[in-house]
C-alpha cells in the first residue's frame, strides 16, 4: 500500500477518533460516578477575570461519589461555588472544613466544597440511558459518514489501480473503521454499566432507609408495651 493511501487511511481514523473522545467527553460530563474531568467545564468569575477549574482549585476524589474542591485562595471560595453550579446544577454542594464537617466563621482558610453525585432513582436511570443512548448514535452516525466519504474517495483515486490494490486499501479503512466502532460500543457498555451500579446502589440505600424505619418503629412500639 503506497504512503498516501496510508496517510488518508490515518488522516480518516484521527477524524473517528475525535468524535469519540468528544462522544467520551460528553459521557463523563453525564455525571453518575464522580470524576475531576466533568468540572472542566467550570468557568469561574474573580472580578473581571475569568478562570479554569485548576486555576483556582485542587481537586480530589475521596471516594466514586464525590469531589473535594480546596480552593487555592480562600476568598474565592464562593465564585468556585457559583461556577460549579452553573455548570453543573445537579450536583449537592456542600460548603466544608478541614477541621471538621461543621463549618464555622474562624475557618475561612480552611474550607473547601464537597460535591456529591445525583442519585440515579428509576427516572434519572432512564434519562442517563437515553442520553448515552442518543450520544452514542451521534458518535456513530459520524463515524459512518466519514468511513462513506473515505471510500467514496477511494473509488475515484483508485479507479485504474489494480484489484488488489482497492481491495487492500478499502479492507485497511474497514479495519480502523471496526476499531473505532468497536471503541464506541465498549464506552457506551462501560456507561450503562456505571449507570447500572449507581441504580443499584440507590435502590440498596432505599432498601436500607426502610428497614431502619421498621426497626424504630418496632423498637418505639415494644417500648410502649413494656411501659
Amino acid at each position: 500500500m503506497n504512503t498516501y493511501i496510508m496517510a488518508e487511511i490515518d488522516s480518516a481514523q484521527k477524524k473517528m477518533s475525535g468524535y469519540i473522545a468528544l462522544m467520551n467527553y460528553r459521557f463523563k460530563n453525564l455525571c453518575v460516578k464522580a470524576d475531576p474531568i466533568s468540572l472542566l467545564p467550570v468557568t469561574v468569575y474573580v472580578g473581571m477575570n475569568e478562570y479554569n477549574m485548576e486555576d483556582v482549585a485542587n481537586v480530589n476524589k475521596p471516594n466514586e461519589f464525590q469531589l473535594g474542591v480546596y480552593p487555592k485562595d480562600p476568598d474565592n471560595l464562593q465564585a468556585i461555588m457559583q461556577g460549579i453550579y452553573e455548570a453543573h446544577p445537579e450536583f449537592k454542594i456542600e460548603q466544608k472544613s478541614t477541621k471538621g464537617d461543621q463549618a464555622t466563621d474562624d475557618d475561612a482558610g480552611s474550607l473547601f466544597l464537597l460535591l456529591t453525585m445525583p442519585e440515579v432513582d428509576n427516572n434519572r436511570r432512564d434519562i442517563l440511558n437515553n442520553g448515552v443512548k442518543g450520544l452514542r448514535e451521534e458518535c456513530q452516525a459520524r463515524i459512518d459518514n466519514i468511513y462513506a466519504d473515505q471510500k467514496a474517495f477511494f473509488v475515484e483515486l483508485l479507479v485504474n489501480s489494480k484489484p488488489e490494490e482497492v481491495e487492500e486499501a478499502n479492507k485497511a479503512l474497514k479495519e480502523a473503521y471496526k476499531q473505532c466502532t468497536d471503541i464506541v460500543d465498549d464506552l457506551l457498555f462501560n456507561k450503562q454499566d456505571e449507570i447500572e451500579e449507581a441504580y443499584q446502589r440507590y435502590l440498596s440505600q432505599q432498601e436500607e432507609k426502610q428497614n431502619s424505619e421498621v426497626d424504630y418503629t418496632k423498637g418505639i412500639r415494644m417500648q410502649l408495651e413494656d411501659e
